[in-house]
């Protein structure tokens, strides 16, 4: 059992990583991956996990992370759509946590979508 200053420090060390994930606002980037079985499957959990990482990681400020249902491409899971403010969604195939990390360098902060992992 952990004291109570080791579960109020654990609680601290997570609040960033969850404020990420809820309730997005407008003029935010919303991060959405696919966590239908077969995303799973596929590894989207580490996906889901390296996205909440890299950004807490990196400080990034006005970026949300949600778990969302089948994204509609069993094939190419695990999958994730980054939607920038007012740009059109783009969904990526096929993801690593290695991907992951060049897609919010290049997408998230660069603002230039990493074209080899969309899906075509």
């Amino acid at each position: 059992m952990k004291s109570i200053a080791d579960i109020n420090a654990i609680r601290e060390q997570m609040k960033s990583k969850v404020l990420i994930r809820d309730n997005t606002k407008e003029g935010e980037t919303h991060v959405f991956v696919g966590m239908g079985t077969c995303g799973i499957q596929a590894g989207a959990v580490e996906v889901f996990n390296a996205f909440v990482d890299e950004v807490s990681t990196r400080v990034i400020k006005n970026v949300r992370i949600s778990r969302v249902d089948c994204l509609g491409q069993c094939d190419k899971e695990p999958m994730a759509q980054v939607v920038l403010p007012g740009a059109a969604p783009v969904t990526y195939a096929a993801l690593t946590p290695a991907k992951v990390k060049e897609i919010v360098e290049k997408h998230i902060l660069g603002g230039n979508a990493v074209t080899e992992y969309i899906v075509k």
